[in-house]
């Protein structure tokens, strides 16, 4: 799909594209920062035939807060545009924030995991940077002004066809991101002093069955020399152990929905 310069939308705004962010594979097409009047924006183009449905599921979403959907569309090129955000949770968690704060921005997150499961759809693609965090610094002072769970449209479509769905994978996935945005540390990546002399830390996960490999890093981090403390016994609230454990039960069945996670008590105190 070859990149385009300038885009009208059905709202009428006219937006000028700034840069290509990212080329996806095969019919999926681009990611595009653009500008219109003083406001930016991402244009996303998505496959011909998936332009409707996309288009029907951000109209069923659009009366929740916090769930990105379309901003506006561009029929004739099968473009969306999203609303510009500041930041994402990946990135913003490494600031000195106070955990209120990160509890808030995780509980809106929630309550967008929600809204979907409650239209029978299954995320699937839960991480942190999928989480956008607008927010202001004031005085030395962090405002969360608005969280959003952003790429819904990469989710499966027959999830939203009402399919076989598992939620509870949504929640597994979750359990990661609320561990990384409280302690500031990614669970599952390989630590510095676990490679050998010159040996890339991204190939750790890379090959022809990736997820083998990094399972396979994790087995073998058991050792004398390099124990493993059990997130149970981490110097961590008690509280968020009890969240995590209920998200991470072995058994899907037993796992803590969306819904009965936002009543935890350790969003109580949340910003």
């Amino acid at each position: 799909m070859a990149a385009i310069t300038r885009a009208v939308g059905q709202s009428g705004r006219r937006y000028l594209v700034e840069r290509v962010l990212q080329e996806k594979p095969g019919p999926l097409g681009q990611v595009y920062l653009a500008s219109a009047g003083n406001q930016q924006y991402i244009l996303k183009s998505v496959p011909k035939n998936d332009f409707k449905y996309f288009q029907d599921m951000f109209s069923d979403l659009r009366r929740s807060p916090y769930i990105r959907v379309a901003d506006d569309a561009i029929p004739d090129q099968s473009i969306f545009a999203y609303k510009y955000f500041k930041d994402h949770l990946l990135s913003f968690a490494q600031k000195d924030t106070p955990l209120p704060l990160i509890k808030g921005i995780l509980r809106d997150s929630l309550r967008g995991i929600t809204a979907l499961h409650e239209k029978g759809i299954v995320y699937t693609d839960i991480k942190a940077n999928n989480i956008l965090v607008n927010w202001d610094e004031t005085d030395g002072n962090t405002t969360i002004q608005r969280v959003q769970i952003a790429d819904i449209e990469d989710s499966d479509p027959e999830a939203h066809a009402s399919g076989h769905v598992h939620k509870p994978s949504d929640i597994f996935s979750f359990r990661i991101v609320c561990i990384y945005a409280v302690t500031k540390r990614v669970i599952f990546a390989v630590a510095d002093e676990e490679l050998e002399e010159g040996e890339d830390k991204l190939a750790i996960h890379l090959g022809d069955s990736p997820w083998t490999q990094i399972f396979t890093v994790i087995a073998e981090g058991f050792n004398k020399e390099h124990p493993r403390e059990p997130f149970a016994l981490k110097d961590i609230e008690s509280e968020f152990k009890d969240l995590v454990g209920k998200m991470t039960n072995i058994d899907p069945e037993g796992r803590i929905t969306a819904h009965e996670a936002l009543l935890h008590r350790w969003f109580a105190d949340a910003v």
